[in-house]
């Protein structure tokens, strides 16, 4: 599960014990008057608690860090920080420039891994998971490790096996492609499942070899993250 862990801490322990045993923590700051001003909304010390009680519940937590240039880029250092004695890992995710004027403030991963390795030179490469969408890497002795989620310098197109269905029922193949199908209206129209399963066959069949170019993105007609959902 993915959460922004406002009001998780609560609920953890019985979404726990009733079989969640992976939980993505979205984390973009650790200061209390970034966290206000990039969510709109009070809580870093929620958020905090839940990871807290996660990392009691589960072995490890993945936090997903959007770096944004001039904004958040200075706590890099700070995020990799905490995977030292916490099973922890930060998975910093290049800003995706949903809304035209926006590419400016994306920071290339490899920026970020030249400003880890000159605080730590003895970092190694370590093993990705099978179609991982982030590059991992790990500090020998840390409890935790640290990856890239490249989409925008070095994208990983080639292994992408990821679907989305949005809030509303529509099926998107890729985050950057405006096409959506909707699933939603064939469901009220009465589609069994084998139609459905056509549907969503034919929607990955056209799905592109690579997104556009970060320049070339459509950000008129493609919907941002926080009106998709799913």
């Amino acid at each position: 599960m993915t959460s922004n862990g406002i009001a998780l801490h609560r609920r953890l322990p019985e979404l726990v014990q009733n079989g969640l045993s992976h939980l993505n923590l979205s984390l973009d700051t650790l200061d209390e008057f970034r966290f206000e001003l990039m969510t709109r909304r009070r809580g870093l010390a929620a958020v905090l608690r839940t990871l807290d009680v996660a990392l009691e519940l589960l072995p490890y937590i993945k936090l997903n860090v959007v770096v944004v240039k001039g904004l958040n880029d200075s706590e890099v250092l700070d995020f990799v920080k905490m995977t030292k004695d916490r099973p922890i890992f930060a998975r910093f995710i290049e800003f995706m420039p949903f809304l035209d004027g926006t590419v400016k403030k994306m920071v290339p991963s490899a920026e970020l891994l030249q400003l880890i390795t000159d605080h730590y030179p003895d970092i190694i490469r370590a093993p990705d998971e099978l179609n991982d969408t982030a590059r991992t890497w790990k500090i020998p002795g840390h409890a935790g490790n640290f990856g890239f989620i490249s989409s925008m310098s070095d994208h990983f197109c080639a292994t992408c096996n990821r679907l989305r269905i949005t809030a509303d029922g529509q099926i998107k193949v890729c985050l950057f492609d405006a096409k959506e199908v909707s699933l939603r209206d064939q469901m009220r129209q009465g589609a069994t499942d084998a139609q459905l399963l056509e549907i969503i066959g034919q929607a990955v069949q056209g799905k592109q070899e690579k997104h556009a170019a970060m320049q070339a993105i459509d950000v008129v007609a493609n919907r941002p993250m926080i009106k998709i959902g799913g």
